[in-house]
């Protein structure tokens, strides 16, 4: 035991593994890149409805709105901008991946990126949706973006030199998040994620996004699950440990 409380309190150690900064600053660049070579790579073969397509397409002249095309791509891209700065400015990364995760993570986002990319498009046969699908569907993107990046800079803040005094608590120097949704809910990133992918849904009615979606939300609430009852298992109020607010959910407010 008394060498178990030695490590938790020493620098980081290097373990055998892949950076995640690495594996995330190469997995979000690069999703961007696949999806622009998705959107403009030509001479591209027809694909069926509906790997490609607008599952609710609309028939009045919103349809035809050929920019409705770039302010989806500007939204995408926005995303993994956000996420690529994120991890070299806001993360703190304690750990490393192995390398299946490693090789994993960037293969999963750009084949994702790539066949989002190649459904939106118009010569495919993509036809935009009903404009108050999009316009609200854009806006729920963007408050799930805004919630994201506030939730990310909370957790920053929780390894700030103000609280240094709390993070050898436990054995993985973590802090009870406070503040804004963390009230609610244990993970409020993950939340406003699925959030996000939430509005570009209701904006594209592709059926790659939403198969994005679902596979967001199932990976979520797995790591949502995860990360409450770490926290939960840690923070018994124990030893002078802070207790857990036992009303704080792990991922959907008031529900999950």
């Amino acid at each position: 035991m008394a060498a178990e409380n030695k490590i938790s309190v020493s620098p980081p150690q290097i373990s055998a593994g892949i950076s995640q900064v690495l594996v995330g600053s190469v997995s979000y660049f690069g999703t961007i890149v696949v999806y622009l070579l998705a959107v403009y790579l030509r001479e591209f073969p027809r694909v069926p409805f509906p790997v490609v397509g607008c599952l609710l397409a609309s028939d009045g002249g919103f349809s035809e709105w050929t920019s409705a095309g770039y302010v989806l791509m500007a939204l995408w891209c926005f995303h993994f901008i956000r996420r690529f700065v994120e991890v070299l400015f806001v993360h703190d990364y304690r750990s490393r991946l192995d390398y299946l995760e490693g090789v994993g993570t960037p293969v999963y986002y750009w084949v994702f990126s790539f066949w989002v990319g190649l459904s939106l498009r118009s010569d495919l046969g993509y036809v935009n949706t009903h404009l108050p699908l999009f316009v609200i569907g854009s806006l729920v993107f963007l408050v799930g973006e805004v919630g994201n990046g506030v939730s990310h800079l909370q957790l920053r803040s929780l390894r700030s030199s103000k609280n240094n005094h709390l993070l050898y608590q436990t054995k993985s120097q973590h802090v009870v998040p406070h503040g804004l949704m963390f009230e609610l809910v244990s993970c409020p990133h993950y939340f406003f994620e699925i959030i996000s992918w939430l509005g570009f849904s209701l904006a594209t009615w592709a059926l790659s996004v939403i198969v994005f979606l679902a596979a967001t939300v199932v990976t979520l609430f797995i790591f949502g699950h995860q990360r409450h009852k770490a926290y939960r298992a840690e923070f018994d109020g124990a030893e002078g440990r802070e207790l857990y607010p036992p009303n704080r959910r792990a991922l959907i407010p008031f529900v999950f």
